[in-house]
């Protein structure tokens, strides 16, 4: 015989399901709590592996500001939204045509990500790489042949960029495989697979645009372990140690030129055009004096050029304050 239900336990039920915006995450009879599963979006990845990849990302979302801004001509802010976990199926048809979505192949993962950008934002980047102020209103469109071959630098740079930040725990090596306008073209995955969607904001003066990153769950899979706070932590201080080395060599190994500059003149066009041989030019500077000397174009010295032993020698007797600088330009 079936249990018949109290009248507390029926309010309790009738109380949740009365709320047609779902907002309650679970159902409650007399003691027991029922949390409601949704099959369709099952979380696959954990909240701690979700929070390594918000880091990832988020050090992704950095750079990409720091190279839009230096190479549009631009301020541009990067930044993160959200990390959601939803089928392929769904992702494809929440997708407008026309789209601007570039398929990469990765070998680190031996699959393919998805990196779909605002085709809007796209035109923008065209107006500006061909000389254009980027402040016309464009309504979004298909992006031609031309102006993908404009925004690949873009394209390629962003994968660069996509490859650092993975560097830290896998290597990633993401290259373009295609692009599509039509998202119904694009099947890197089964309709029914967990798509992990990174959605990020651009922002460029005053406008918005969208731009994401879609992981399937199956090239996810394997390099799970890696992605706790722990092992990002680790490697984030190693890769951190790593570049203070190597930025220590690379500054030990940089040559710069040293420049002792004897005397400058200036002249008319005139003069220039007059100049026979033997001619001679006044210099102001006396044959004692002594000389500046310059790095990298700059007056960081004064010294006395001579000889030492079979070499010609130079003997830096002062360092130039910036102050004095301006007055030895």
């Amino acid at each position: 015989m079936d249990k018949i239900l109290s009248q507390d336990e029926i309010e309790a039920l009738l109380s949740n399901v009365s709320k047609p915006d779902g907002s309650e995450a679970f159902l409650q009879s007399g003691s027991t709590v029922y949390h409601v599963y949704d099959f369709k979006h099952p979380d696959r990845i954990s909240k701690e592996q979700i929070r390594s990849l918000r880091t990832i990302h988020e050090n992704f979302a950095r750079l990409s500001a720091t190279y839009l801004s230096t190479y549009l001509r631009s301020m541009v802010d990067v930044n993160l939204l959200t990390i959601d976990q939803v089928t392929y199926s769904e992702y494809t048809l929440s997708l407008s045509a026309p789209s601007s979505i570039y398929v990469l192949q990765s070998e680190g993962l031996t699959g393919k990500i998805i990196l779909e950008i605002s085709p809007t934002l796209l035109l923008f980047m065209v107006d500006r790489l061909l000389g254009g102020t980027g402040e016309t209103q464009l309504e979004p469109r298909e992006i031609t042949v031309i102006e993908q071959h404009v925004v690949r630098p873009v394209v390629n740079k962003m994968m660069e960029m996509l490859n650092e930040v993975w560097g830290q725990n896998i290597n990633l090596r993401c290259s373009l495989h295609s692009f599509e306008s039509d998202p119904q073209f694009v099947q890197i995955a089964r309709s029914s697979e967990t798509l992990v969607i990174i959605f990020l904001e651009v922002k460029i003066k005053g406008s918005v645009y969208a731009m994401n990153i879609g992981i399937p769950y199956f090239i996810l899979e394997p390099i799970l372990p890696k992605l706790t706070s722990q092992a990002v932590i680790s490697t984030s201080k190693k890769k951190v140690e790593e570049d203070r080395v190597m930025l220590h060599q690379t500054v030990q190994a940089t040559r710069v030129p040293l420049v002792a500059q004897f005397a400058k003149a200036r002249i008319t066009i005139r003069e220039f055009l007059n100049f026979q041989r033997n001619d001679v030019i006044k210099l102001a500077k006396k044959v004692d004096e002594e000389l500046p000397v310059l790095i990298g174009g700059k007056v960081k010295f004064t010294g006395v050029v001579g000889r030492r032993g079979k070499h010609r020698a130079l003997r830096l007797n002062q360092v130039i304050s910036p102050l004095e600088r301006v007055f030895h330009q």
